[in-house]
């Protein structure tokens, strides 16, 4: 079985990825407007989940595009 067959896309991950940390910031913004409120403990966790999270995918995309062949050498090996 290939690889590509029990894993998504490389570039459906690094997409992923690139919208948690775009959650993660906002959130992040949220919780330092609303520092002194109670409440405000949610997005300021939620925030640095995402942020993990969205570099975890990123890492998870760097190592599958240096693992994956190039489609000209798949091309050639499948001859």
């Amino acid at each position: 079985m290939n690889l590509s067959e029990k894993w998504p896309s490389s570039s459906a991950l690094r997409s992923v990825g690139l919208l948690w940390v775009a959650v993660s910031v906002i959130l992040a913004l949220v919780w330092s407007y609303y520092c002194s409120e109670w409440w405000s403990v949610g997005p300021g966790v939620l925030s640095i989940f995402f942020f993990v999270e969205g570099i975890a995918h990123m890492n998870v995309y760097a190592v599958m595009a240096d693992v994956s062949e190039a489609p000209e050498e798949r091309d050639q090996s499948n001859s």
